[in-house]
């Protein structure tokens, strides 16, 4: 799901890199290791050859940044997912461990910082729906702390949290909100990649 906002908290990322930088990490200096280790990160949705070159380039800065954190630990649960299909469920359950933990360590650290919450609701919901790992609780406290301040973000953002509402919703069995949801994903962000996979959810349960 998260193909549906990779550019949805880029404006908070980069404003935020300097806040978090206790260390100058080497060749790059530590602003240019993060945009890296991201970019790397979000290629490894489809290319997991990009995984260990992630892996290798956040784990060097996460100690010094909760975003850093948060993205190496995101990145390992993508591993996860190579193990399971791969049919190594046990290494596969033992990376989203660590993956998870990292993440709501990396939450528990910087609690008000917005990227943190939008990369864990939506791994969350990605861990939900694609392993036998439960997320929703963590996925609702995320969902709620952004609702409570929809007007701080922009139209794009908006919409991502509209969206991940609705997905939530359904998965509860609570179509109508979930609907209600998609329908303003679509009214706050129309033709946004966000927008987009709200029709698509709104259309399937219209069947």
């Amino acid at each position: 799901m998260r193909k549906f906002s990779v550019v949805a908290f880029a404006g908070f990322m980069f404003f935020l890199v300097g806040s978090f930088a206790m260390a100058d990490t080497g060749v790059g200096g530590f602003d240019e290791k993060l945009r890296e280790g991201i970019k790397l990160h979000d290629e490894s949705r489809t290319d997991p050859s990009n995984i260990e070159k992630g892996k290798v380039i956040l784990s060097s800065i996460q100690k010094d940044s909760p975003i850093a954190m948060a993205y190496y630990g995101s990145l390992i649960t993508i591993e996860a997912g190579v193990y399971a299909k791969n049919k190594n469920g046990i290494k596969a359950l033992e990376l989203l461990k660590t993956g998870t933990d990292l993440i709501d360590k990396a939450v528990t650290s910087a609690p008000t910082v917005p990227d943190l919450r939008f990369l864990r609701m939506e791994n969350s919901y990605e861990i939900s729906i694609g392993s036998p790992v439960n997320r929703y609780k963590i996925m609702k406290t995320d969902i709620d702390w952004l609702d409570v301040r929809m007007k701080d973000f922009s139209p794009l953002l908006q919409g991502t949290i509209d969206l991940y509402k609705g997905l939530y919703f359904v998965k509860s069995r609570k179509l109508d909100e979930g609907l209600a949801a998609f329908d303003a994903c679509i009214a706050i962000s129309p033709g946004s990649p966000e927008a987009i996979e709200a029709k698509k959810q709104i259309d399937r349960y219209a069947e």
